[in-house]
């Protein structure tokens, strides 16, 4: 083309391309395309350990109790189903754990299997009762639905001893 016009050449660079563009935009743009995809393996790599809920090694925490063994998810999602169980290592005719409120404000329960003998309201807390025959271990399991995302804890008291249970309920 002619020196000038509208469409001039533009100059050819050291290493032989024909460009001229700014190459320090296409380098940052090429830095934060790096960022973006090891951010996304972090998070993928943190569903597969298990801390987005459903699964995984860090899916589930073991609470200890002097008695008992609470599993209860470390995260688990909003609406969606999971479990709870409490194995009772000590013999009785009976075994009693009590739950603070905010448990209940958070989740509901779908089912307990088995069904407890009796349920008592307390203040700021609910008593469940089971009754146990034979030797132990005796397994309870709740089935419960987080119905509130966000950061819950609560207290859980078996066999008199209380221990304060966390976990967070993802959107």
């Amino acid at each position: 083309m002619a020196h000038g016009s509208r469409l001039d050449m533009p100059p050819i660079r050291p290493d032989g391309l024909q460009l001229d563009e700014p190459r320090e935009k296409q380098r940052r743009y090429w830095r934060m395309q790096r960022v973006a995809w090891w951010t996304f393996g972090g998070i993928m790599l943190l569903a597969v350990l298990g801390l987005t809920g459903s699964g995984g090694v860090f899916h589930k925490q073991t609470v200890e109790f002097a008695a008992a063994r609470v599993e209860i998810p470390r995260v688990t999602r909003w609406e969606g189903s999971d479990d709870l169980s409490i194995t009772f290592r000590e013999p009785g005719d009976s075994h009693e754990i009590i739950v603070s409120q905010p448990f209940f404000d958070r989740f509901m329960i779908e089912r307990i299997q088995p069904e407890p003998d009796r349920t008592t309201l307390r203040s700021g807390a609910q008593s469940m009762t089971f009754p146990a025959a034979d030797a132990p271990p005796h397994e309870v399991k709740f089935d419960i639905r987080a119905m509130h995302f966000g950061w819950t804890g609560f207290d859980m008291t078996v066999a008199g001893e209380t221990r304060r249970i966390n976990l967070v309920v993802l959107p």
